[in-house]
């Protein structure tokens, strides 16, 4: 930043305002190891260090909660809940100066409970919630979800607007290739079970470009990696209203899932080694079943596939269950025309008898596209 930003300016001059809060990987210290009297020293999660490493590295002091003014607008931060700040007390305090029309903004690191990607991934016990609940003209700006900002629930409008600000590197989502549970994440207990590789975390970079008025907010989603859209812009009136067209209830009703071609075919491969350049620990050296996925079309904008789910069927019953991530879903949609891979262990698979697989698009809602057959 101080590279960047010298002075806490722009290159024209211009001041650039630092809107910073911590997350869970500042305080938990997964990213370091070393002896506890260094750590002691370093990290902010040893007792008041945190205020010493903050006003050393951002020459500010470290507030729990802070308020700054930008071109008139008012953002508020509040740092990873450790201990949790008096985030809905702070709300009650400030309520007069914060109502009205006009948008305030809102950052910490995890998103408000339920709310935006489908409600499901939130370090968040619903204090942020509760506390912007009151003020629909208040917009929360966060993260940790790892997900994408080509997944279309990445914005949410109920009693507030709450916008994932996206994953700059976004290969890591665990949908991929993974056990199938009925629902997502499956997070650290299914990590060993990969079977596919990572898919590249640096094609995926993006990121937001907001545009602010009193009355609505015009947010860019941009691929820095390619410098082109990641996907189409969204319009988001304030203040907020239950009902309108990113009330999440909405989306789903109104999106379509995505379409494979009429000619479309998925190829189903026995191999005798997994293919090194996709196979994950679980099957690396061994046996596989390998799919091929063409690419589905997107019907109508917001509609585009996000993953697969794949099922392998033995005499007509459905005996195992995939969710794969579509090859290119973290890209702008012009560069995603891609075959996805699946595999299956060879173990997994009968070698004879009525063996199928059930391919299915599905976009960031869930939503189903037509089932492709292969055997």
């Amino acid at each position: 930043w101080n590279r960047v930003f010298p002075g806490d300016r722009g290159a024209d001059g211009r001041p650039v305002v630092k809107l910073f809060v911590t997350g869970n990987h500042d305080l938990d210290a997964w990213w370091t190891k070393g002896d506890e009297a260094k750590l002691s020293q370093t990290l902010f999660s040893y007792g008041d260090n945190r205020r010493e490493v903050w006003e050393r590295l951002f020459h500010e002091e470290y507030l729990p909660i802070w308020k700054k003014t930008v071109k008139g607008y008012t953002f508020v931060g509040a740092q990873w809940p450790r201990p949790q700040p008096p985030v809905e007390a702070w709300f009650r305090e400030h309520a007069d100066e914060l109502r009205g029309r006009k948008p305030f903004f809102y950052v910490q690191h995890a998103h408000p409970k339920g709310t935006c990607n489908l409600g499901l991934i939130s370090y968040d016990d619903g204090t942020a919630t509760r506390a912007l609940t009151p003020f629909p003209n208040a917009v929360a700006i966060t993260g940790h979800s790892h997900q994408t900002l080509t997944d279309e629930s990445s914005v949410w409008q109920g009693a507030f607007t709450s916008i994932n600000a996206g994953c700059l590197r976004s290969g890591d989502n665990d949908r991929w290739n993974m056990g199938y549970d009925s629902i997502y994440p499956f997070w650290h207990k299914k990590r060993k079970e990969n079977r596919m590789r990572k898919l590249p975390g640096e094609e995926g970079r993006c990121g937001l470009l907001v545009d602010v008025f009193d009355d609505h907010l015009i947010v860019h989603r941009r691929s820095f990696a390619y410098d082109q859209p990641i996907g189409e812009d969204w319009c988001l009136a304030l203040p907020s209203a239950p009902g309108g067209p990113f009330d999440p209830k909405r989306q789903v009703r109104e999106s379509a899932g995505p379409v494979f071609a009429p000619e479309a075919k998925v190829e189903v491969v026995r191999c005798a080694v997994a293919p090194k350049e996709i196979a994950g620990p679980a099957l690396a050296g061994k046996p596989c079943v390998w799919l091929k996925i063409p690419h589905p079309q997107t019907p109508k904008p917001g509609s585009r596939v996000y993953d697969f789910e794949v099922v392998l069927r033995v005499g007509g019953k459905d005996v195992l269950r995939r969710l794969v991530l579509a090859n290119g879903f973290n890209v702008p949609e012009a560069q995603a025309n891609r075959v996805t891979n699946c595999l299956f262990g060879a173990d997994e698979v009968p070698a004879a008898g009525e063996v199928s697989f059930a391919v299915t698009p599905r976009n960031a809602f869930g939503i189903a596209g037509r089932t492709i057959l292969a055997n």
